[in-house]
């Protein structure tokens, strides 16, 4: 198989914004899925990824944490513009 291209710098990237909607209720660490998106905090600050049954990824610097369990807020990201957005 092919491996994924690469951007030669960050010079030839573009810069995204991404919506996103965050669960009001929190959820137990095991009813996750694997590479589900959560956050800590009901604003969806900070947002991480579920990598394995114990660990999780911080999405702003790639750091992996060991988890045993706890609480977190889904995150879901949209692919649904809002009409501010539209009219920029």
């Amino acid at each position: 198989m092919p491996s994924l291209p690469s951007a030669a710098s960050a010079a030839d990237m573009n810069q995204v914004e991404y919506l996103g909607l965050c669960d009001r209720t929190a959820v137990e660490w095991e009813t996750l899925r694997n590479y589900e998106m959560f956050s800590l905090s009901p604003d969806g600050s900070f947002p991480m990824m579920k990598a394995s049954r114990s660990k999780a990824v911080r999405l702003a610097d790639r750091e992996v944490m060991m988890v045993g369990g706890g609480r977190c807020f889904r995150v879901s990201l949209s692919n649904h513009p809002t009409q501010n957005k539209l009219q920029s």
